[in-house]
């Protein structure tokens, strides 16, 4: 009788586990065919996949909490949560710590804008490349890259984008690797931004029991060789793709001119878009992590000082309302991220899925196959797909963790996989604005970059394994 209770147990799992993939497959294909939007499909896909978790095991479907009938070691009623409490209620604020990150990010980037450093930092780069194009590119991708280490956001895009890529077209670079130049300047910033550091926090805190200082720099650690090595393949597709001599029309700081605000500053305010980066990285490497929001603020205080903006507070208060504005839907797609991630560990459905990625498991814990393996599924990060950590790969660390694989070897793969989402990923925002402002296809942008993106991921997840192979359990 227990053999035939376990069979049907069994078979009710492999059942759910074919339905929760289905529900996986056919939310992507609605994403990659914009017919559903990220935001309405991740938060679905969360309470979706806990209700098949829950349908037989729970009563009401798991909606509500329920006592167990078991005593927990204080003879106290166990109850457990439901959907309502542990996927919804839980989702929504379990991100909130890189939300608040995000806002005060926002925050720095618009004052950044508004006393001129960012226009500032883009004419002395155009000054500096002078008449060599490769020089040129070169330049600006560096240009892109401290930028973007500060700002982020498709407003931010648009506003560098309008005035970096005429100066790469105009020096006779073709279209496609102007694309690519000023993406890799995008995503290579991106790892580097404290914004983005606030999410990776969020995913690896739970698992060191919410010690968000331990989260931070392992993940600042992790950041610098991936860093390293993404702007070294980077600079060498434009070595390898851009000419060395072409005739180039000399007229970069008048058209600068017409498309900023007018605004010089000094040395010292350009400076600024590093501070959060200097700090966060000085202090986890001195062993006295600073929080991210904490570097943010001094970083502003600072540039309100060296740029003598008048009315500071002013300026301030107005830099956080048109901000958060400007990321609102990041921030709303978060608490979607948060949903999803709370209903794949929801406990129905982390017994069944565990014992599925258990087998993935023990292949992947080989040195060779978790470098060749994901290295081969980096494709996987785009269209939103099951590698994306604003996706279903936000999920990952945890469930790898439950069957025994160490959460942190899943970040590399996030982080390494990671960098062709961001550059690539058609269904991005700013690679769909890009494209249209050269006038390519944005999926030729992804055709091009799909060989380096893969190449990243495996020297990075070569280093992982070669250098960090013991925190990673190899």
């Amino acid at each position: 009788m227990k053999t035939n209770t376990k069979k049907e147990r069994n078979t009710m799992d492999v059942f759910k586990l074919i339905l929760i993939f289905l529900v996986i497959i056919t939310f992507v294909f609605l994403m990659m065919t914009k017919r559903l939007s990220t935001i309405i499909a991740l938060p679905s896909m969360g309470i979706i996949v806990a209700l098949i978790g829950a349908a037989g095991e729970y009563p009401l479907l798991g909606l509500f909490d329920f006592e167990t009938g078991k005593v927990d070691e204080n003879g106290e009623a166990i109850v457990q949560g439901g959907i309502f409490n542990s996927v919804i209620l839980n989702g929504v604020t379990m991100l909130a710590g890189a939300i608040s990150a995000i806002v005060f990010a926002a925050a720095f980037a618009k004052i950044l804008m508004k006393t001129g450093v960012i226009d500032t930092i883009i004419k002395r780069a155009a000054e500096l490349a002078g008449d060599k194009p490769r020089v040129l590119a070169i330049v600006f991708y560096i240009a892109c890259t401290i930028v973007f280490t500060a700002i982020g956001g498709i407003g931010s895009v648009v506003l560098i984008g309008t005035i970096v890529l005429p100066i790469l077209l105009t020096a006779g670079i073709k279209p496609i690797h102007a694309a690519v130049i000023f993406l890799f300047g995008l995503s290579t910033g991106g790892i580097l931004n404290p914004m983005n550091y606030a999410t990776f926090i969020a995913l690896l805190s739970p698992i060191y029991d919410g010690d968000s200082s331990r989260a931070l720099q392992e993940i600042i650690q992790l950041s610098v060789p991936v860093f390293i090595i993404v702007f070294i393949i980077s600079c060498i597709y434009i070595l390898m793709n851009v000419p060395s001599n072409q005739t180039v029309r000399r007229a970069w700081p008048s058209e600068l001119a017409d498309k900023s605000n007018g605004k010089q500053v000094s040395i010292w305010a350009m400076l600024a878009t590093i501070i959060p980066v200097v700090l966060i990285l000085g202090g986890t490497f001195l062993d006295y992590p600073i929080p991210v929001e904490v570097a943010l603020v001094i970083a502003i205080i600072y540039t309100l000082i060296v740029t003598k903006l008048k009315n500071p507070f002013q300026a301030t208060t107005q830099a956080f309302v048109e901000g958060t504005k400007d990321i609102a839907g990041v921030i709303v797609l978060l608490i979607g991220l948060g949903i999803l991630i709370q209903g794949f560990q929801y406990p129905p459905v982390l017994d069944i899925i565990s014992q599925f990625v258990t087998k993935g498991v023990q292949f992947l814990q080989n040195p060779f196959s978790y470098v060749i393996g994901f290295t081969l599924l980096t494709v996987l990060t785009l269209y939103r797909g099951p590698l994306n950590t604003f996706g279903i790969g936000g999920s990952l660390p945890a469930l790898f963790a439950a069957s025994g694989f160490s959460p942190l070897a899943i970040i590399w793969v996030l982080r390494a996989a990671g960098n062709l989402q961001g550059f690539g990923d058609p269904t991005n925002s700013h690679n769909i604005w890009v494209a249209d402002h050269v006038k390519v296809d944005v999926n030729d942008i992804t055709k091009k970059v799909i060989p380096w993106g893969i190449l990243m991921s495996f020297l990075i997840l070569l280093y992982a394994v070669l250098f960090e192979g013991s925190t990673l359990g190899f």
